[in-house]
């Protein structure tokens, strides 16, 4: 079995707060992708910072979530610097 990733130095920690409002806003929509997995989710889910990477202008962040059960988010943001995808999935 394969050990859970370890959480990293967060040194944007306003990234990480908008994420997890991005998170706080999916769980509220019904229609959203992955709303039924962040209902659990309080307003503010603790985020762990799990790998950060750049490419050209993107800049995409895995943080695991925790919201009843851990998930992991991946948030990736566009050369507007505002978040262009949005992806929740149970961590296995």
């Amino acid at each position: 079995m394969a050990q859970a990733p370890k959480p990293i130095e967060d040194v944007e920690p306003e990234v990480t707060r908008e994420v997890a409002a991005a998170i706080a806003k999916q769980a509220a929509g019904p229609e959203a992708d992955g709303a039924a997995l962040v209902r659990a989710c309080p307003a503010a889910p603790p985020m762990e910072l799990l790998k950060r990477s750049i490419d050209g202008e993107e800049r995409t962040y895995v943080y695991r979530a925790r919201c009843g059960s851990a998930l992991l988010v991946t948030a990736t943001y566009g050369k507007n610097r505002a978040i262009k995808r949005l992806q929740v999935t149970p961590e296995k």
